[in-house]
């Protein structure tokens, strides 16, 4: 069968207590019913699904909160993996993954499972994103909530009992504002474009850079505002021409005087004193420079070395997504001739199945594609923590770059004062002498004031030229934000026009107790206000908001199967079939409707469903799961 991706299917689902289980039942691709008598826990089944999946679940029955663990296989795009989950009635509970099936999951060490939290952090994922990568969905961002998370995108696949019967989505006890419902829809509906997503956490970025280039180029200018000349670096190039020419002058006019001097041995011993001391600061400003130097290379060839194996693990993750597609397609390499030596190779199908044909080492193909997932998530992680290295080591090559510019210029300091002192060991014992080499001094710092402001002035013609190309690259986002918007519209109106379409077409199908649905034109839906209207109405019987709620989520899924742009995972659970008093007939007629729609779907899917009145044409072994439970053989064997 044909897969539109993302596709979630759910194959097993094992509920323990003290790890011994006391749920274990198969579920298949298609129509699911899990059936039995009002309170024989039928919902909680589900729950635990809905839980089980990633759902945020707080509110159990008593019989639920005497279980311990809930164990789901789960096919995500073809992929097989095994989710647990610790059962709790805190919020927020971690998830646990492995790569591959159930049954293997149980022979297997601790090691080859992953612990991913509730919430992300800065250096940990949470198991909304594993999932979300592996089923194919783009991180969603909402400024009112943050990030969409699993539990979120399970609120329009669920319908259950508990939450108001006039609503779209699952009730949450949290804050739920209007712009979150509003992103799941869109997203779910193919009409949120992850380039647009990507964009505007781009735009957020480069906006925050481009403020802090100004507030940083303000600054700058406040340092130099307060001269009297325009600074430019022609000008400051001619001005230190000329404190360098009387430098140079004042430097021949001292070693004239020095020569004149009478040069005494106590005086002599002074100035080699003071040569020492200029040359023992020049070394250690050297040694130092060598050690910072030779600091900030290694770091370079560490970004160097670590950007060549991001680059890798980011090539590693794309091959190990087409793993799977890649192994389907081609399947079993085999050799008529030997590579080696070209002579016929005589095939022995005594263990074909097992073992390489050609050299016959046993393999097991099954294990190798359990074993995807894992690596698609423990690659995910290296890739996250080397760049965040990445991040630090480019920071710490910053912090270089100052130190080795602030001892550059004291080791150029220190080397001028020591050539000043080496030219002639001469005392400064005269009062002219100490004239001239004040006057020394002070063109000395005028120089080095003027490379500060010339360092300043390059400093400013840099981050203009950032800040263009920063603003060049916001305008260019807003055009693209603009046209992918565009896009967007166009994608949401023709999804929202196939969902409406699906559930209208429903509610015509429902037996003839709803004059509005018999003789509906049009069906109207809004993620952000939750609501659903026919022609305008909402006000129905009980049991026609129920048929109208239910309908809303099938017709959705079956728009979701027909068109591959939808994001929905073509799964879908209903608990609200016979809510408000249903009677039999009525309930009997969507079920059959639910069959109709599965049956015409062209791609992958899976409806799970429960009923303690089951339609006649679905009360066969093919739709089942499990036994019918009674009140006192309930679906869950636990005595209490």
């Amino acid at each position: 069968m044909m897969r539109h991706n993302p596709t979630l299917i759910v194959k097993r689902v094992v509920v323990e207590r003290n790890d011994k289980p006391v749920y274990d039942e198969l579920f298949h691709v298609g129509v699911n019913v899990i059936r039995g008598e009002n309170s024989s826990g039928k919902s909680t089944v589900l729950n635990f699904i809905y839980y089980g999946l990633g759902g945020d679940l707080s509110d159990w029955s008593e019989v639920a909160l005497l279980c311990s663990r809930v164990l789901v296989e789960v096919s995500l795009n073809g992929l097989v993996a095994t989710l647990s989950r610790e059962i709790s009635s805190q919020s927020g509970q971690p998830m646990e993954i492995f790569g591959g099936s159930f049954e293997a999951s149980q022979t297997a060490s601790r090691s080859d499972w992953t612990r991913y939290p509730y919430r992300r952090s800065t250096t940990q994922e949470s198991f909304s994103q594993a999932l979300f990568r592996l089923l194919g969905i783009p991180e969603v961002a909402n400024d009112i909530s943050g990030n969409l998370t699993i539990h979120q995108i399970l609120r329009l696949l669920y319908s259950d009992q508990l939450s108001p019967v006039e609503n779209i989505f699952r009730y949450d006890t949290r804050f739920d504002p209007p712009a979150l419902r509003d992103a799941i829809g869109r997203l779910l509906a193919g009409g949120y474009e992850s380039a647009l997503y990507e964009n505007a956490v781009r735009l957020r970025e480069l906006t925050r850079q481009f403020d802090a280039k100004s507030a940083e180029l303000r600054s700058l200018f406040s340092v130099l505002g307060n001269t009297q000349h325009s600074l430019t670096l022609t000008w400051l190039d001619a001005q230190r021409s000329n404190f360098e020419a009387e430098r140079t002058a004042l430097q021949k006019e001292i070693e004239t005087a020095e020569r004149h001097l009478f040069v005494s041995t106590e005086d002599d011993e002074l100035t080699l004193k003071a040569q020492n001391e200029a040359y023992s600061r020049t070394q250690a400003l050297q040694k130092a420079l060598g050690e910072v130097r030779q600091e900030r290379d290694a770091v370079q060839l560490a970004i160097s070395d670590s950007a060549s194996f991001i680059s890798t693990l980011e090539q590693k993750l794309r091959a190990l997504t087409d793993a799977d597609l890649t192994a389907r397609h081609i399947g079993d390499v085999r050799f008529n001739i030997c590579p080696a030596c070209f002579a016929a190779i005589e095939e022995d199908k005594s263990d074909a199945v097992h073992s390489c044909h050609l050299c016959r080492t046993p393999f097991d193909t099954a294990r190798a594609s359990d074993r995807i997932v894992a690596l698609i998530n423990d690659t995910a992680l290296q890739l996250k923590q080397s760049r965040l290295l990445q991040e630090r080591r480019q920071e710490s090559l910053q912090g270089f770059g100052k130190r080795l510019e602030t001892l550059e210029s004291d080791w150029s300091t220190s080397s001028r004062e020591l050539a000043s002192l080496q030219r002639l060991p001469s005392s400064d014992a005269r009062e002219h002498l100490r004239t001239l080499h004040r006057r020394s001094g002070y063109l000395d710092r005028q120089i080095e004031d003027l490379n500060e402001k010339a360092h300043i002035i390059q400093l400013i013609d840099k981050l203009s030229n950032e800040k263009n190309d920063l603003n060049d690259a916001i305008n260019r986002l807003k055009s693209q934000n603009e046209a992918l918007q565009a896009s967007q519209a166009r994608r949401l109106e023709q999804a929202y026009t196939l969902i409406a379409d699906e559930v209208r077409d429903l509610l015509h199908h429902d037996l003839r107790r709803q004059d509005s649905f018999e003789n509906a034109k049009s069906v109207q839906f809004d993620f952000a206000s939750n609501r659903i209207t026919v022609d305008g109405h909402s006000y129905f019987s009980a049991s026609s908001r129920a048929i109208l709620r239910s309908s809303f989520f099938l017709g959705f899924f079956a728009a979701a199967t027909k068109d591959s742009q939808f994001r929905h995972p073509r799964f879908l659970m209903l608990d609200t079939i016979e809510d408000k008093g249903m009677e039999p007939e009525r309930s009997h007629n969507f079920q059959n409707q639910i069959l109709k729609v599965s049956n015409n779907s062209p791609v992958e899917h899976q409806i799970i469903y429960a009923t303690a009145m089951i339609a006649p044409d679905l009360d066969d072994e093919q739709y089942l799961v499990g036994k019918f439970s009674t009140r006192d053989d309930h679906t869950i064997a636990i005595m209490t």
